[in-house]
């Protein structure tokens, strides 16, 4: 995955990142149960959702848990943005790091609005804000030199 980070132009996915539930088990706020939480919550109310990586639009879709949810595909990493009000790219659609591919919103199972990020390397879910920071501090150091 380093050549992967190394060869790639990163953005945050909102401009400010606040976590309002981490990666991993936690207390489910809508089951009450212990379960694994595949990503983060970022707090989010109708603010633009920028790609992360260059990439590939593989589905716009709705599903139950997630609502309105964005699939965005580099490689063996895939991005994964949920809860949206609007999609502003369609399935497909070529991105780049930094282009806005949505709004968030309110839609799916939730509590409140905001933005459910996460991210699969080799189809294995990873803690996004560990990727976001390898990418970053990799990308910092590229810049240095």
């Amino acid at each position: 995955m380093k050549t992967i980070i190394a060869l790639s132009i990163v953005c945050l996915p909102l401009k400010l990142l606040t976590v309002t539930s981490p990666f991993g088990y936690r207390i489910n706020p809508i089951s009450g149960k212990i379960e694994f939480h595949n990503g983060v919550d970022l707090r989010a109310k109708y603010d633009t959702v920028y790609a992360v990586l260059n990439g590939i639009v593989r589905s716009e879709c709705y599903n139950s848990s997630f609502g309105m949810a964005i699939s965005l595909q580099n490689g063996e990493i895939t991005s994964i943005y949920g809860h949206l009000d609007k999609f502003l790219v369609n399935a497909q659609d070529s991105v780049r790091a930094g282009q806005p591919i949505a709004i968030s919103g309110s839609t799916g199972r939730l509590t409140a609005a905001h933005l459910h990020f996460s991210v699969r390397y080799q189809n294995r879910y990873i803690n996004p804000l560990n990727f976001l920071y390898e990418i970053l501090k990799t990308t910092n150091h590229e810049q240095k030199l």
